[in-house]
């Protein structure tokens, strides 16, 4: 659970991210959200300043549809925004509610590949209970930007995982039933407060 909190405390979309600066960028915002969570007693307050160092880094409406693969083509156009805006708004409040479970982990940039011209994994490692852990943070590029299209926590896609609960859903329903729970989680996170 915490290690996917600290997944989503890197969490991000819409600013120029040159190849040459993804490991320093990623570098400073993970340690200014290290930062803001050890300097904060209310750690679901400091949220939204969390969004605003990397909601420019991660590529939300693709991760949105990689996580319905096939479906998100059956979608007519109306039904895409709805879903890539939902999907964004239930990560985020997801992330929100996680928020409490933080308590002091490490996280550092080893470095990355150039798996092809246009795909770039970013390692990261994790002390959590005095182990190390290992996520990967999965770029692509955009014009002349790199974004954050999936991670890989502890060997595992947070984009399959999606993909894996959507998939089931609509199997044994439809799009609406799925909007509909993913409107209910955040409704729910949201009277939590």
């Amino acid at each position: 659970m915490r290690l996917f909190l600290l997944f989503l405390c890197c969490l991000g979309f819409s600013f120029a991210l040159p190849f040459n600066q993804i490991d320093t960028q990623m570098t400073q915002r993970i340690d200014k959200t290290i930062q803001l969570l050890q300097n904060s007693e209310n750690k679901v307050a400091v949220s939204s300043e969390i969004f605003k160092l990397f909601d420019e880094i991660f590529d939300y409406p693709l991760m949105a549809k990689l996580s319905l693969s096939k479906e998100f083509k059956k979608l007519n156009t109306k039904e895409k925004e709805e879903f890539i805006k939902i999907f964004e708004e239930n990560l985020k409040k997801s992330f929100a509610s996680k928020l409490r479970l933080y308590k002091d982990e490490k996280m550092l940039v080893l470095g990355g590949d150039l798996i092809k011209e246009n795909r770039y994994n970013l390692k990261t490692s994790l002390i959590y209970d005095g182990k190390e852990n290992y996520i990967i943070f999965k770029f692509h590029k955009l014009n002349n930007d790199w974004k954050i299209y999936d991670v890989d926590i502890l060997g595992i896609s947070v984009i399959q995982t999606y993909r894996n609960q959507f998939l089931d859903i609509l199997t044994k329903s439809n799009f609406e039933t799925l909007i509909q729970k993913l409107q209910n989680e955040i409704t729910f996170d949201t009277k939590q407060k």
